[in-house]
């Protein structure tokens, strides 16, 4: 039964890789990184030269990649019903997914996500361990049951192949009580990262983890070509794919995407050539040749020496007879045109032009200006970050999705309070189970134009007297140019300074007060009044 199990996921693992072959899609990939790299020349044989290039597509894709992952994601969960304990229980997980998200360090998980989807087309994560841990997954790397299928959780079966140590699928084996030695290495036949791969003596294997859902619930094995060294296991609870996927432009009638490289390589190799070809143009052309007369002149290897004298004989004539230099033909302006030319409308139209890419100096334009012209130029952009904005969302349904799953007798998670301070928070089983959510993804911009005006504009509030020094402070962001944090520590500070001198003065008030009773008591009693209460009697008697 193991043997049938492993070859039939095999089967599904070979013919994935048939339409990756049949769609060209390891080739492509292999080049797009090629050419985001810096290995533009890859194949060309250059006898030893080394040949120049403009790389204009890295920054492309550094512009897109920072305009898309720089939008902060917070995800909202609420209840779909309007009950105070859901309501408390979904203000629970939202302080947990951003604990998550630190802990996972999605920020810098999310950011390598859109960098190879905007290098390869689409890219993938997927996590596991409860969702304690996640992994950027290639798209040469993940197959699936239906590739004209766009929604991940309605494929029929996901396939992820990673190369593995065997060492380590042996003790994974072993711990399921299979037989480690039916775990062999093997040779990877058609993985991008073939010439890199790095093997200890042992050598490594092709492993593949199957996902399907039966009755709505997730299952999972894992396998080699030869044994399942993981059984199908069901997790109760999970009816979502633990994976989500970002696409950059969605391919008709694909479940792939189309990147920022692809599209741009055959004018990179354009440009290339025509720099190349520029070069040698100005090696063989731009500088003066030399021409002497070999008989008249006995060390001819000294000509191109500094500072040393050539042998001459014979009889005497003009140095010019000897050794003259052919003056260089002017090159033509038309091929550096046509290379500037191609490069800069290839920028401009994939909408990275020099305003897209900050090449604005802000000391001459306002923040506001700024914002204005690169939101302009980023309208373009608005499918990747709405599509970026679908996988966070995603990330978000299958987080809870795994809560639910992996923690049937209820949740007791950390989470930081308002004031910052940790705490233990506990969601019960049956709230847990009974808990239906609806999740919003809210989208704020981080660049560092839309925090200037933002700290502008409330500097202004401010400076018109709109709001208190502490409203202002406290309106500023984590991430401000004005350290936050030590302005609150100075208005608490100042605070605190009140307080000791308010109470400094209740204290001296009543200090007073006292005197004064005392004085009010010796007075009277030197005229000869009890004080029983009549202090005004004694005042009134006593002499103006």
């Amino acid at each position: 039964m193991n043997d049938e199990l492993a070859q039939k996921i095999w089967e599904l693992y070979q013919k994935g890789v048939d339409h990756h072959n049949k769609m060209a899609l390891y080739s492509k990939t292999t080049q797009a990184y090629d050419f985001y790299e810096d290995r533009q020349w890859v194949g060309v044989e250059a006898g030893g030269e080394t040949l120049p290039f403009y790389n204009f597509i890295k920054p492309i894709v550094k512009y897109k990649t920072a305009s898309i992952a720089m939008n902060e994601m917070a995800i909202v969960y609420t209840p779909l019903e309007s009950d105070e304990v859901f309501q408390q229980a979904c203000e629970t997980l939202n302080r947990y997914a951003e604990k998550q998200w630190e802990k996972l360090k999605m920020a810098t998980l999310a950011w390598n996500l859109v960098k190879a989807g905007n290098i390869a087309g689409d890219s993938y994560i997927y996590f596991y361990d409860g969702g304690n841990k996640a992994q950027i997954i290639d798209n040469t790397n993940i197959y699936l049951g239906d590739e004209q299928l766009a929604d991940i959780q309605k494929q029929p079966y996901i396939l992820i192949s990673e190369r593995l140590r065997v060492e380590d699928v042996k003790k994974i084996a072993e711990t399921n009580g299979i037989d480690p030695d039916e775990i062999t290495s093997d040779e990877q036949e058609h993985q991008t990262n073939k010439p890199i791969e790095v093997k200890d003596e042992n050598g490594k294997c092709t492993s593949v983890l199957k996902l399907w859902k039966e009755n709505g619930v997730v299952h999972f094995c894992r396998a080699t070509k030869n044994v399942v060294y993981e059984p199908d296991t069901a997790i109760a609870g999970l009816s979502y794919y633990p994976v989500a996927s970002f696409i950059v432009e969605q391919l008709h009638n694909s479940a792939r995407g189309n990147g920022e490289v692809r599209p741009l390589i055959p004018n990179q190799i354009e440009v290339n050539k025509t720099l190349y070809r520029r070069s040698s143009a100005v090696k063989t052309a731009a500088f003066p040749q030399v021409v002497y007369d070999t008989e008249r002149i006995d060390n001819p290897e000294m000509i191109g020496e500094a500072g040393t004298a050539l042998e001459v004989h014979g009889s005497v004539s003009a140095v010019k007879d000897m050794i003259s230099y052919l003056q260089p033909n002017g090159i033509s302006n038309d091929a550096k045109v046509l290379g500037d030319e191609m490069l800069q409308t290839t920028k401009d139209l994939a909408g990275a032009g020099d305003a897209a890419l900050g090449q604005i100096n802000p000391e001459q334009a306002s923040g506001n200006a700024i914002i204005a012209v690169r939101d302009q130029a980023a309208i373009p952009l608005n499918e990747s970050i709405s599509n970026y904005k679908q996988c966070i969302e995603d990330i978000a349904n299958i987080w809870y999705s795994m809560w639910v799953a992996y923690n049937v007798e209820g949740m007791q998670v950390t989470i930081t309070d308002e004031n910052g301070q940790e705490q233990q928070a506990v969601i019960d089983a049956e709230t847990l189970q009974q808990l239906q959510v609806n999740v919003r993804v809210d989208v704020s911009q981080a660049n560092p134009y839309s925090r200037y005006a933002q700290e502008k504009s409330l500097e202004n509030l401010f400076m018109n007297q709109q709001l208190s020094f502490e409203e202002y402070i406290n309106a500023l962001d984590d991430s401000s140019s004005v350290p936050k944090n030590k302005m609150l520590a100075v208005i608490e500070k100042r605070k605190q300074q009140q307080d000791n001198e308010l109470m400094m003065q209740n204290q001296q008030l009543q200090a007073q007060n006292q005197q004064l009773n005392e004085y009010v008591n010796q007075v009277a009693q030197q005229l000869g009044y009890q004080d029983q209460g009549g202090r005004q009697n004694v005042m009134q008697q006593m002499p103006m």
